[in-house]
C-alpha cells in the first residue's frame, strides 16, 4: 500500500509540474509569485483544474501513507512521512519552475 501512496504522489507531481509550466508560459515577461500573490495573467482554467488535481492527488498520497505506516508506539516516523507527502509533490515543481521563470527577468525596481 505504501508503493501506491507514492506512485500517487508521483502523479501530484507530475501534475503540478504540467500546470506550473503552463502558468510560467501564459505568464511569460511577468513574475510569478512565489507563494501568495497574484498573476499578472488570469490562469487557464486548465492549469487551475490541474493545480486542485494535484493537490487532492496529495492529499490522497498522503493519507495513503499515513494509514500504511501508522504506529501508535512509534509515530514520528509516519508522521514525519506523511507531512513530506503532502508538501513535496507540490511545493517542489512550483518552486523550482518559479525561480527559473522569475531568474529569467530583470530584478524589480531597475
Amino acid at each position: 500500500m505504501l508503493f501506491v501512496g507514492f506512485v500517487v504522489a508521483a502523479l501530484g507531481a507530475w501534475m503540478m509540474t504540467v500546470a506550473t509550466k503552463q502558468l510560467s508560459r501564459v505568464n511569460e515577461g511577468h513574475r510569478l509569485p512565489m507563494i501568495i500573490g497574484r498573476f499578472a495573467v488570469r490562469p487557464p482554467f486548465a492549469a487551475t483544474a490541474l493545480r486542485v488535481g494535484a493537490q487532492t492527488a496529495a492529499l490522497l498520497a498522503t493519507l495513503i501513507v499515513l494509514n500504511a505506516t501508522w504506529n501508535y508506539t512509534a509515530p514520528w516516523p509516519s508522521t514525519i512521512a506523511a507531512a513530506t507527502t503532502l508538501t513535496a509533490p507540490v511545493a517542489i515543481p512550483v518552486i523550482a519552475i518559479t525561480l527559473a521563470h522569475n531568474r529569467r527577468l530583470p530584478a524589480p525596481g531597475r
